[in-house]
C-alpha cells in the first residue's frame, strides 16, 4: 500500500504469481510455470492472461522430456524449430498469439535454438548443410530482433557459401531495423528476383514491403501471387531504387528465364495464366532486363523493345506509366 492506503500493482498477489509466471516460461521452466499456475487459477481462474499462459507452458512441457533426450547442436535446434511451427498454429487456433505468455516463450525457443545451431556450426556437426545451420540461425536472431548478429551471420553465410532468397529477404529486414534502407532494398529487390515463394512475409515489417503489399492488395485481388507481384509494384512505385550492377553470368541467366518463360506464356490461355506465377515472373525478369540497358549497358532499340513487350502482355501496368515517363 502507498500512504494512502490505497493498492498499488506492486501489492497485487495475482499480478506478482503473472508476472512469476512469465518469468518462468521465459527462462524455460516449463513445469514450475505449470505448478505456479495451478495455484493462481484456483484463486482466480478468470485473471487476465493465465489462460494463455497455461497453454502455452502445458505445451512446452509436454516436450520437455524428449528434448532432454536429444544431442545438443543440430537435432535439439531442429526440433525446436519444429515444434515452434506446431506452436504457432495452435497458437492462432487459441487466440494466444498477441499474449504476454507467447512472447515469454518467443525468446526462450528461440535464444535456446539459436545457442544450438551455434553449437552445431562451431563443432561442425553438419558441414554438408553448414549454409542451413547459418541461416536458421540468422532466422533466430531476427526473430528476436537480435539484427546486428543477423546481419553478422547472415553476411558470413552469404560470402562464404551461396545467396538464396530467403537469406536476402532476412538481411533485407536486419538492415532496415538498423536504419540501412539503401541495403535493405537493395536485398529484397534481389531476394524477389531469386525466389519470391521462399520469402516469409510475415517476418516482413519493414515498411517499404508492407506498404506495397497493402497497394498491390488495393489494387488487384490476385491474393495468391502476391509475393510474385511485390518486385513489380517496387519498380513501379519506385520503391527498389537500389541497384548493383549484374555480372554477365547474371545477365545471360535471366535472358534464359525470359526464353522459357516466354515460351510456356504463349502456351497458355488467359485462366491458364491467373493459375501460375509465369506472368509475374516475366514481367520482373524484364524491369530487371531493362534497367540493365538503361544504367548498366545502355542500348536504346533494346529498352524500346522491352517497353513495347511490357504494354502488351500487362498494358493496365506499363501504359500510362511509360506514358508519364516520357512527358517528363
Amino acid at each position: 500500500m502507498d500512504n494512502s492506503g490505497q493498492l498499488t500493482f506492486s501489492d497485487d498477489p495475482m499480478l506478482n504469481g503473472a508476472n512469476e509466471v512469465y518469468q518462468l516460461i521465459e527462462e524455460g521452466q516449463f513445469v514450475s510455470a505449470v505448478d505456479r499456475l495451478d495455484d493462481l487459477m484456483d484463486i482466480d481462474p478468470d485473471y487476465p492472461g493465465l489462460i494463455e499462459a497455461y497453454r502455452t507452458a502445458k505445451f512446452w512441457e509436454n516436450r520437455a522430456e524428449e528434448l532432454k533426450r536429444m544431442q545438443n547442436g543440430r537435432e535439439t535446434a531442429d526440433f525446436l524449430m519444429k515444434e515452434w511451427s506446431a506452436f504457432e498454429e495452435y497458437a492462432e487456433t487459441k487466440s494466444i498469439k498477441d499474449s504476454a505468455a507467447y512472447r515469454a516463450v518467443m525468446k526462450q525457443i528461440f535464444f535456446r535454438a539459436a545457442d544450438h545451431y551455434k553449437i552445431a556450426f562451431t563443432e561442425q556437426q553438419d558441414t554438408i548443410n553448414n549454409f542451413n545451420l547459418l541461416l536458421n540461425l540468422g532466422d533466430c536472431f531476427l526473430r528476436l530482433e537480435e539484427y546486428k548478429n543477423t546481419i553478422e551471420t547472415l553476411e558470413f553465410a552469404r560470402s562464404s557459401y551461396t545467396s538464396n532468397a530467403r537469406l536476402l529477404a532476412i538481411l533485407g529486414e536486419a538492415y532496415f531495423h538498423t536504419g540501412d534502407i539503401p541495403k535493405s532494398l537493395l536485398y529484397f529487390r534481389e531476394a524477389f528476383l531469386i525466389e519470391p515463394s521462399d520469402i516469409d512475409l510475415d517476418q516482413i515489417r519493414a515498411k517499404p514491403i508492407l506498404d506495397l503489399v497493402r497497394l498491390i492488395r488495393d489494387e488487384t485481388n490476385d491474393y495468391s501471387n502476391l509475393k510474385e507481384w511485390i518486385p513489380i509494384y517496387g519498380f513501379l512505385n519506385d520503391t527498389f531504387y537500389v541497384r548493383r550492377n549484374l555480372s554477365k553470368r547474371q545477365v545471360e541467366s535471366i535472358e534464359n528465364d525470359i526464353y522459357d518463360l516466354e515460351i510456356s506464356y504463349q502456351k497458355m490461355g488467359k485462366e491458364q495464366l491467373e493459375n501460375t506465377n509465369i506472368l509475374p515472373r516475366l514481367i520482373n525478369k524484364y524491369l530487371w532486363m531493362m534497367d540493365y540497358y538503361e544504367f548498366q549497358n545502355y542500348n536504346f532499340e533494346n529498352i524500346t523493345q522491352i517497353r513495347d513487350r511490357l504494354i502488351t502482355i500487362k498494358r493496365d501496368l506499363f501504359e500510362e506509366y511509360f506514358n508519364n515517363q516520357k512527358s517528363r
